[in-house]
């Protein structure tokens, strides 16, 4: 008894691709609303089912697109019925206005919404600040500054004031493999199945001390701040050590925060404490603690 193998679909073959691009957006979407922030995803070189941030938001591009194309093709191979649809689609609609109104009223209200988050829309991305967040349960997660693990580890101790030759020779006595000057920080850490911030963890006492850039109560500009700290670590010290750190006394750096109407916890790290306040950066929320009447950008 034969059988007749049916004929190629180019139809089914479209819908098929528009509910596989579909699902797998669907998935992609998912995994990015609970991956964390890129800064910690790529310090902690964060992998979910194998696969890095980066890979996930390919996946995610990637198959969006396959979507579209797909569905552009659906559209072609069934343009006549689509059309017919379409227009008796309308003629139900003339009698539905008030549907129709709701509808367009719902996605000014949904794009409104992304724009300027407001309740309960905004009650989703505060969740999903929280499960972002949610990954950060030490300091140490928190990168010295961003894109931290791209910099060959030559520039990443020179920034963090390590001396090069010590890491080096520390790495090597713990059995890293591939420690080179000119080899990124991620890729040593990928060819010795750990992370940047465990290669961070095992130099950092290496690292030299912040020194005062000024005498004691000197008062600073911002670009005097920009110049002196920028990309030395210092986003990761608490408002003590920074005070010290900056030739300053608790009490002064406090009181400037309070003139700025920002608020920082003795236990708080600077990164943290820009997080808190929504500001654009640790750096903003240093100029505030060092720059008298400085008005921090958000």
């Amino acid at each position: 008894m034969s059988t007749t193998q049916a004929s190629f679909s180019h139809r089914g073959l479209t819908s098929l691709m528009s509910a596989a691009g579909l699902v797998v957006m669907g998935l992609s979407g998912l995994v990015a609303f609970l991956m964390p922030h890129g800064r910690i995803a790529y310090w902690n070189d964060w992998h979910f089912l194998g696969l890095t941030k980066t890979q996930w938001g390919n996946i995610h591009i990637i198959s969006a697109i396959l979507f579209l194309v797909a569905m552009g093709f659906h559209i072609y191979f069934n343009w006549k019925p689509f059309i017919s649809y379409l227009k008796g689609k309308a003629a139900q609609m003339a009698g539905r206005k008030r549907e129709l109104w709701i509808t367009l009223a719902a996605l000014v209200v949904v794009v409104a919404a992304g724009i300027h988050p407001f309740p309960p829309f905004s009650w989703l991305v505060d969740l999903n600040t929280a499960l972002k967040n949610s990954w950060v349960t030490s300091p140490a997660h928190e990168p010295p500054f961003g894109h931290a693990e791209e910099l060959k580890l030559s520039v990443f101790c020179k920034k963090m004031r390590i001396p090069v030759d010590k890491a080096v020779a520390l790495l090597t006595q713990k059995g890293f493999k591939g420690v080179s000057l000119q080899a990124p920080v991620i890729e040593i850490a990928r060819r010795n199945q750990t992370s940047p911030v465990a290669i961070y963890a095992l130099i950092k006492p290496l690292e030299k001390a912040v020194e005062a850039a000024a005498p004691a109560g000197h008062a600073y500009t911002a670009q005097e701040v920009e110049e002196r700290f920028a990309g030395t670590g210092i986003g990761n010290n608490t408002l003590g050590e920074v005070a010290q750190a900056a030739g300053q006394t608790p009490a002064t750096v406090q009181a400037r925060l309070k003139a700025a109407g920002l608020a920082m916890g003795p236990a708080q790290t600077l990164k943290a404490a820009a997080d808190a306040n929504r500001l654009a950066s640790p750096l903003e929320m240093l100029k505030a603690m060092l720059v008298d009447g400085y008005q921090p950008q958000r």
